[in-house]
């Protein structure tokens, strides 16, 4: 056997060792990483969807009209009460009021929740206050176990928060 001596550096099972553990941190980091950005888009779209929120119940007192945030599978949008004119009628009518923002989503979103029901809109009256309480919910991808840190809105009539969704006691948003 020869010695080697003044022969530096590395053998090709040492290189290949390092490049086997390497691949599996870099697969270990990548799961983490699209759960991560997961729940970051999550919290995101809440804090977005919030901020929408915000702007229709200013836009309420603004033009002192009642205004409509309503939910589809793909977005949402914000009508004011235009039908009939001058001041509207309180009520959603489709097609006749008019449609002065919207957005889409990523994740999905549950309607307006209600103590009594299923709510398609959130309603703003001309003084800024919500009709109804309850809470919206953003959910996580189907077979996602993310757990972010904010994915629901409480709305109550004078105050709406950003909170994290409670399955306990049939449900709830707790705010943060």
């Amino acid at each position: 056997m020869k010695e080697r001596t003044g022969r530096g550096g590395y053998t090709l099972v040492e290189i290949a060792m390092a490049v086997a553990i390497l691949g599996i941190l870099v697969m270990l980091a990548i799961s983490s990483f699209s759960d991560l950005r997961v729940k970051y888009g999550m919290e995101a779209e809440t804090k977005e969807l919030y901020a929408y929120l915000m702007d229709a119940r200013g836009r309420s007192m603004q033009r002192s009209r009642f205004h409509f945030v309503r939910f589809t599978p793909n977005g949402y949008a914000t009508y004011e009460d235009t039908n009939p004119l001058p001041d509207g009628n309180r009520q959603y009518d489709a097609g006749s009021d008019n449609q002065v923002a919207g957005g889409t989503v990523n994740y999905p979103v549950v309607s307006f929740l209600s103590a009594t029901g299923t709510q398609d809109n959130v309603i703003f009256n001309r003084h800024g206050e919500a009709t109804g309480t309850g809470y919206i919910l953003i959910s996580p991808p189907a077979g996602s176990s993310v757990n972010p840190d904010y994915d629901c809105i409480s709305i109550a009539q004078t105050r709406m928060r950003t909170g994290r969704y409670s399955s306990a006691g049939g449900g709830s948003c707790v705010e943060k």
